[in-house]
């Protein structure tokens, strides 16, 4: 199956759990990029293939194992950056071009087996998303590689987030939306990042948590809608994420034993700020917080 093909089959299995809608969203720029000998842009001698290879370095003449990548951060920090040792090459290779203050910039999400040194020191095997950002004029060269799946891998789905994942914060600078996501039999677990460029790095821009529960007397829902808000004397929009839960009606079951009537829908949202001090995104108000006790309920 392409990664194209499993983002479409988790959004079909979250439908009746979970929802994200992204503001300012445009025809989409994700393609998956299957002929890896195409250029990355009309006009560019650059093909697809030499990107990779920035990535994951082709053994020297005469050898057959495949050398280290360069570091890899976790986009959690849950591991060190460190290289890691590719098995078997790489899987399924999406590209979703991004703007940094003006300056085109390419992202590659690339599905890849490997091994990574665990807390004991031994090599772990690990499936990876590996999210690497590029600029590729003048000339070719690989500015960051991040593990979006945070080292957690037991049924976990992750990737870019809905068909077009890009949030524009000013005409010239967008962010794109990743995320990580689990399901046990009736429970969905979805971690949403919005990243963007810093500094040549990607940097969280800001993350939050939707969950989602369908049970024999309760099931809800959670939406969650990003959007940006303007923000006078300021680089950078305010960024606000709204989170919607909505509670089904309890079914007319004999094993319930409060049957609720009535369903009910409650919004909670938080507000993150541009900060020019600290050179960062910082949560200045929202009820968040608030939700998440909440959830806690139903784990």
């Amino acid at each position: 199956m392409s990664r194209i093909s499993a983002l479409r089959l988790a959004a079909l299995l979250a439908a009746c759990l979970l929802l994200l809608v992204g503001s300012a969203l445009a025809a989409s720029p994700l393609v998956e990029i299957k002929d890896l000998k195409q250029p990355v842009a009309a006009g560019s001698i650059t093909t697809y293939a030499d990107l990779l290879k920035l990535v994951f370095p082709e053994p020297p003449a005469g050898e057959k194992e495949a050398p280290e990548t360069p570091p890899v951060r976790s986009l959690s920090d849950y591991f060190k950056a460190q290289p890691l040792t590719a098995k078997q090459g790489y899987g399924d290779v999406l590209a979703l071009p991004i703007k940094d203050r003006g300056r085109p910039l390419l992202l590659l999400l690339v599905s890849a087996t490997g091994e990574r040194v665990g807390e004991e020191g031994d090599a772990e095997e690990q499936h990876f998303e590996l999210l690497a950002l590029f600029q590729t004029a003048p000339a070719p060269k690989l500015l960051d590689l991040v593990d979006i799946g945070q080292g957690m891998t037991m049924g976990m789905i992750e990737g870019f987030w809905c068909k077009n994942p890009l949030l524009n914060l000013t005409p010239a600078t967008q962010a794109c939306m990743v995320f990580q996501e689990h399901f046990n039999s009736s429970q969905s677990y979805l971690q949403i990042h919005l990243l963007w460029v810093r500094n040549q790095r990607l940097e969280e821009l800001l993350g939050v948590f939707a969950f989602g529960g369908k049970g024999l007397c309760e099931s809800f829902a959670t939406k969650a809608v990003f959007r940006t808000l303007p923000d006078k004397g300021r680089e950078y929009p305010k960024v606000v994420a709204r989170l919607t839960v909505t509670m089904e009606p309890s079914p007319k079951d004999e094993e319930c034993d409060k049957q609720r009537q009535r369903g009910f829908t409650r919004s909670y949202q938080g507000t993150w700020r541009w900060d020019p001090a600290k050179q960062k995104y910082r949560q200045v108000s929202g009820d968040l917080d608030k939700l998440y006790k909440w959830y806690e309920k139903y784990y």
